[in-house]
């Protein structure tokens, strides 16, 4: 059962993964510039993030991806970004590289800031079967051969910010580009179909202002699909330290702590699947972000973001 399960997973991924070059992150807060170009230059220093995430731990060749990504101001309007990311879920290995370019523009006295941001993407893309795990089969979609090509896109996003409240959105694979010739007569399209994510957050200062609250929600709605949100709520204290739980539309729950020492931060979540075949062999899925906080940005404007 296990490992019907897990050759299922991995044909279901073949289909949808070429459509989502942009993996879901539990922890998108701690680094928007994956998957929105404006956020680029907002934080009041110039975030280093790394960030990995295991998914579904107890099932073989489960996906994991890791990313690094940079952004800065470059005066007191424009900044530049952008981030590396490695992403395996077999059969299908990608790499990508995407640089980003925001203009921010202050409003209502300086307080509310709004920038727009583009983004220039570059993707490896590797599939390969193995011989083993290949069902008897004459489909010739089904080929222990390895294939691989290389695609250019672009994304681009709007961002609207203060001190306590930031809401965006963006769209990614704007170009959809073919991976491949689709097979005739198959159900599926090699398109990168476009996704879209929408993101609001706000800071509520409690109890003697030592202590904030900050619910936050990310909708994340790819063509001709569902859309999945989460919903996440943050305790922090003294902006050094911090709790979340929350919830995903499709059954999942969220739980991460983290904290700040310096100039360097470090933070954990843990997500697990509550429903369906999968909740009963995963040990859920755990992410890690660590993020060096460097030179100052050069914008007025930009807030803090812990």
């Amino acid at each position: 059962m296990k490992k019907g399960l897990i050759f299922l997973i991995s044909i279901f991924l073949s289909n949808i993964v070429f459509s989502q070059s942009t993996p879901l992150f539990t922890q998108y807060y701690n680094n928007g510039v994956v998957n929105n170009p404006a956020i680029s230059g907002s934080n009041i220093n110039s975030p280093l993030t790394i960030q990995t995430r295991q998914q579904w731990l107890g099932f073989e060749r489960a996906p994991i991806t890791t990313n690094i990504s940079y952004h800065k101001s470059l005066n007191n309007r424009s900044a530049m970004g952008g981030f590396l990311m490695y992403d395996k879920a077999y059969p299908l290995i990608q790499a990508n590289l995407q640089l980003n370019y925001a203009y921010h523009v202050p409003l209502d006295y300086n307080k509310i800031n709004l920038s727009f941001g583009i983004g220039a993407n570059l993707v490896y893309y590797n599939l390969d079967f193995n011989v083993e795990d290949l069902p008897p089969t004459n489909d010739i979609a089904l080929v222990s051969s390895s294939y691989d090509k290389t695609l250019g896109d672009a994304s681009a996003g709007v961002y609207l910010y203060s001190e306590n409240f930031n809401c965006g959105f963006s769209a990614v694979n704007l170009l959809q580009p073919e991976f491949k010739k689709a097979i005739s007569e198959s159900p599926y399209s090699n398109l990168q179909y476009r996704n879209y994510y929408g993101t609001i957050s706000y800071k509520f200062k409690i109890i003697n202002n030592e202590w904030e609250l900050q619910p936050s929600l990310i909708v994340r709605k790819m063509q001709f699909s569902e859309s999945i949100s989460d919903f996440s709520t943050r305790i922090v204290y003294l902006k050094r330290i911090w709790f979340s739980s929350g919830y995903r539309s499709d059954g999942t729950g969220l739980f991460a702590f983290g904290f700040l020492n310096n100039n360097m931060s470090i933070s954990y979540s843990y997500d697990h699947t509550l429903s369906g075949d999968i909740a009963d062999y995963s040990f859920g899925s755990h992410e890690l972000v660590i993020t060096f906080n460097l030179t100052p940005n050069k914008n007025p404007f930009s807030y803090s973001s812990y």
